[in-house]
């Protein structure tokens, strides 16, 4: 009869993005970043939700995969497979990081301090890499990258090292308002830029 492992040994295997990380003094479960040998854009949120730490993929929840399918839609990538964005993210040259490595339910849970603190390791990580185009899924990256939260669409203002934003329309917005701002994300990839 082949040996079982310990519960203990059980519950420390990592599974699909899952890893634990120093954040501001303690080690966090969290999702790693993903990033591509030469990223083409990044997504960015403000902290991955405690179900998609869960199962180590970025966006498991309901209005995540929402994002992420309208993303697929206006071409920043192929549609997957399955629940997992990153290998069509990836096989596009499009990687995923958070401001925030702490999960938590909601942008509620998560202090200004902790927005601070991730910030300058954000804007190190995508100025070093010369991210050229950065898709935030809501409204925080895009106040940390430019100081303000602007409106859903492509942002007028570029970061200091050149690169473009794209604010997602929110997950509730008019259909109208979606098909818009998605149409704006889509002309700039068709363009080529």
């Amino acid at each position: 009869m082949p040996d079982i492992p310990d519960r203990e040994i059980l519950m420390d295997k990592l599974i699909g993005y899952q890893a634990r990380e120093h954040w501001m003094g303690h080690e966090v479960l969290t999702i790693a970043d993903v990033w591509p040998a030469e990223p083409r854009a990044m997504i960015v949120g403000l902290n991955p939700a405690p179900s998609s730490v869960e199962v180590g993929h970025y966006y498991q929840g309901q209005v995540g995969q929402s994002q992420l399918r309208k993303l697929a839609a206006a071409g920043l990538f192929g549609a997957p497979s399955g629940r997992y964005f990153e290998g069509a993210a990836l096989a596009a040259r499009v990687g995923f990081t958070d401001i925030v490595k702490r999960p938590s339910r909601g942008e509620g849970d998560v202090g200004a301090d902790e927005i601070r603190y991730g910030s300058a390791q954000l804007t190190d990580n995508l100025r070093a890499r010369g991210v050229g185009l950065i898709v935030c899924v809501f409204r925080h990256p895009v106040k940390v990258l430019l100081g303000s939260e602007g409106v859903a669409g492509m942002q007028p203002k570029v970061t200091p090292w050149g690169a473009r934003v794209f604010r997602m329309p929110g997950p509730f917005d008019k259909r109208e308002n979606v098909e818009r701002v998605m149409s704006e994300l889509s002309e700039y990839l068709d363009a080529g830029e």
